[in-house]
């Protein structure tokens, strides 16, 4: 009863490009507003992409065409690089191009944990939570990282998931070998990654010049506190 009445309908919704769609912006969107998007929206979609891995790795085992793109695999290693919102690309251009002390040193703290996606470093301390700036890449660059991936399979350029079950932490590179059995997913992985730096460049250089304002007028505060004159001092009035 409850896998014809309630997990097939389910499953051949997930099997739409439109259920994945809904999937990420829901995802990414949760975390803008400060909460853990996958740990709320996992709950219905986590079940629904394991019955679709799982079908794949029997296809696969069995010698069959596996039929099914949009599995955990996919989504973990296709859509999103460094965490929700495809944030390895935004915190590689923090390190590299930005100006701003504060963005720089976040970076430079924030690289090694989001090759292993994990990002609340960024989310919270960029912030991402509540900022207009970067939330339009944020939803926008794992949106692309989807409907390129999704027809990058349909098309044959990098195979389907065969459903081999990976630590969503497998770094960028490895995780699409791994995931695929093939390096043309490897090098899509990356391919992608630079679209993302692509989309990410001109909205952390505007947050890096506002920054670099704030810090520029906190020195200049600071040095105007330092510089003390005893020329105004009357000893008459000690």
């Amino acid at each position: 009863f409850i896998y014809q009445v309630l997990q097939a309908p389910l499953v051949g919704l997930g099997r739409l490009g439109g259920f994945e769609v809904i999937y990420q912006f829901l995802s990414t969107l949760f975390w803008f507003f400060g909460i853990n998007g996958p740990a709320v929206t996992n709950t219905i979609f986590a079940p629904i992409h394991k019955v679709l891995t799982v079908e794949n790795y029997e296809a696969a085992k069995a010698g069959l065409e596996m039929t099914n793109i949009f599995t955990s695999g996919f989504s973990d290693f296709f859509c999103n690089f460094g965490g929700g919102g495809s944030t390895l690309s935004l915190v590689i251009l923090m390190v590299t191009v930005c100006k701003s002390e504060r963005i720089k040193q976040l970076g430079k703290l924030s690289i090694v944990p989001g090759f292993f996606g994990i990002n609340e470093p960024i989310i919270f301390g960029l912030p991402v939570v509540l900022n207009p700036v970067i939330a339009i890449p944020f939803i926008l660059v794992p949106m692309m990282n989807l409907i390129l991936s999704y027809f990058a399979t349909l098309w044959g350029i990098i195979p389907r998931t065969t459903g081999v079950n990976l630590p969503w932490t497998t770094p960028i590179g490895f995780s699409g070998w791994l995931a695929t059995g093939s390096w043309r997913a490897s090098v899509w992985q990356i391919f992608l990654l630079v679209l993302g730096m692509m989309i990410y460049y001109p909205f952390i250089k505007t947050l890096d010049k506002k920054y670099l304002a704030e810090e520029a007028a906190a020195a200049n505060e600071s040095s105007e506190e330092d510089d003390i004159s005893f020329d105004d001092l009357d000893l008459d009035n000690l």
